[in-house]
């Protein structure tokens, strides 16, 4: 499955299988370094293409950690203790919080899709 993952400064906006073109046109480009880093030839272009072996948004989440951490980047939204989202990270799928949707983490990824993973910045070291 294709995704289009479109960062921010805070927060990865991902698209499952757009049925348009995706660009970063009306968006600001206040990106954080790392958020290129699995896909560093993605930055000239500002938006990733990638495709996927998820069918769901936890195992969307879990390859994402698998692609960051293989480009050394401690990027977890999914706490291996709790097998649940990290307190770090908010997740919202076509605009509501995984908790409201009927089958949480465990939804399945549908074409048109957006799932946006919102990093909560701590200050405390």
């Amino acid at each position: 499955m294709k995704v289009v993952i479109i960062p921010g400064l805070v927060e990865l906006r991902i698209k499952v299988n757009p049925t348009k073109k995706v660009t970063r046109e009306g968006l600001p480009y206040i990106v954080m370094p790392w958020m290129f880093a699995p896909w560093p030839e993605a930055k000239s272009k500002g938006v990733i293409e990638v495709e996927i072996k998820s069918l769901t948004l936890r195992a969307l989440l879990n390859e994402l950690s698998v692609f960051y951490k293989n480009a050394s980047v401690d990027f977890e939204p999914i706490n291996s203790k709790t097998n649940d989202v990290d307190f770090d990270y908010e997740i919202l799928m076509n605009g509501k919080k995984y908790v409201g949707l009927t089958q949480g983490l465990d939804t399945k990824l549908r074409k048109g899709n957006e799932v946006v993973v919102k990093m909560n910045w701590r200050w405390d070291g």
